[in-house]
């Protein structure tokens, strides 16, 4: 009886080994404002903005790799991740819009054939994050010419780069970003975002 009761405790407590390390091995995504996200592009012929001079603030999305000791231990990959983006005005509890995020790496409209335009606009592309890659998240552009700036996802093709109700005056706001994966978990971090005149004082940094 004895023995059969160790054999018994042994197996829950082979069981439960079995789902923590089965908990530990999910997607464990860190989502950071960095320069290497915030690269100054211009877009080149043929793209109708060419010539134009736009800053995109990105974030960076990275599947973190297992901690020592157990980084033996295979992470999953983020599999299917969408976002959600929340503006806030600073020191507000109300958010003043909230949009479908948009992967910097994705397919742009322009280079798709416009039937599927809405439906992209709707449901923009997922990525996949393998164990220790990232990806880029667009988060708002601003044109070196505007004062204000503008929230960008993929709805932004269909208003000339400045969608209405994503304005964003000169001014101090919070932005959060929520990934959520295929795997069944989601990770949020908020923002400091500051809309300055200019593209050089126009800032997406981490909150403290």
């Amino acid at each position: 009886m004895f023995q059969l009761i160790i054999s018994f405790l042994a197996s829950l407590l082979a069981v439960f080994i079995a789902l923590l390390i089965e908990r530990k091995r999910l997607p464990n995504l860190e989502i950071t404002a960095s320069e290497e996200a915030n690269v100054d592009k211009t877009y080149k012929p043929p793209h109708p903005r060419a010539g134009e001079r736009w800053k995109f603030f990105r974030v960076a999305v990275k599947n973190k790799s297992m901690p020592y000791p157990v980084q033996w231990i295979p992470r999953q990959t983020a599999e299917n991740c969408r976002t959600k983006i929340e503006f806030f005005k600073s020191g507000h509890e109300e958010s003043l819009f909230t949009l479908n995020g948009r992967w910097a790496n994705t397919p742009e409209l322009p280079l798709i054939p416009r039937e599927y335009w809405i439906l992209k606009s709707l449901y923009p592309d997922p990525v996949t994050i393998s164990v220790k890659a990232q990806e880029f998240l667009d988060v708002i552009t601003k044109h070196e010419k505007d004062k204000e700036a503008y929230a960008w996802n993929n709805e932004a093709y269909s208003h000339n780069w400045r969608p209405p109700r994503y304005r964003l005056d000169k001014g101090d706001y919070r932005v959060k970003v929520t990934v959520n994966t295929q795997n069944g978990v989601s990770f949020s971090k908020s923002f400091k975002l500051a809309v300055s005149d200019t593209i050089e004082k126009t800032s997406l940094q981490n909150s403290s």
